[in-house]
């Protein structure tokens, strides 16, 4: 029982996000960090979160190597979605980021993402 007598069955925590941040800098070029809903965090080359991200994961740890190009690194990541989602992927229902050293972040736009990667 809550503390104004609502007998209604209570969470016994509330509810948290996990968070991927990308960003690059000089020091340690590109990093990727995970933060799961307790605020731990954690260095990754590849991270997936979420609905079927336990396929996801492995399929981006098996793919994954250090000189892989941008446009490889893209590919990798739709070829993920495509075998984990339910849905087939399209501009409406994923969105595509990039962070580079010289342009930082740039989110496509959805006709990059149709034109360039996803249909």
């Amino acid at each position: 029982e809550g503390s104004d007598g609502n007998k209604d069955k209570r969470m016994s925590h509330p509810f948290g996000a996990a968070l991927l941040n990308a960003g690059h800098d000089n020091f340690g070029g590109h990093q990727l960090f995970f933060s799961d809903p307790s605020g731990t965090f954690v260095r990754y080359k590849a991270k997936a979160i979420g609905a079927g991200s336990e396929g996801a994961q492995f399929a981006l740890v098996e793919g994954y190597h250090e000189d892989m190009t941008l446009e490889e690194v893209e590919e990798l990541a739709l070829g993920t979605l495509k075998q984990v989602m339910e849905e087939k992927i399209s501009a409406e229902n994923m969105e595509l980021a990039r962070v580079t050293a010289d342009k930082g972040y740039h989110g496509a736009t959805a006709e990059e993402v149709v034109m360039g990667r996803v249909c």
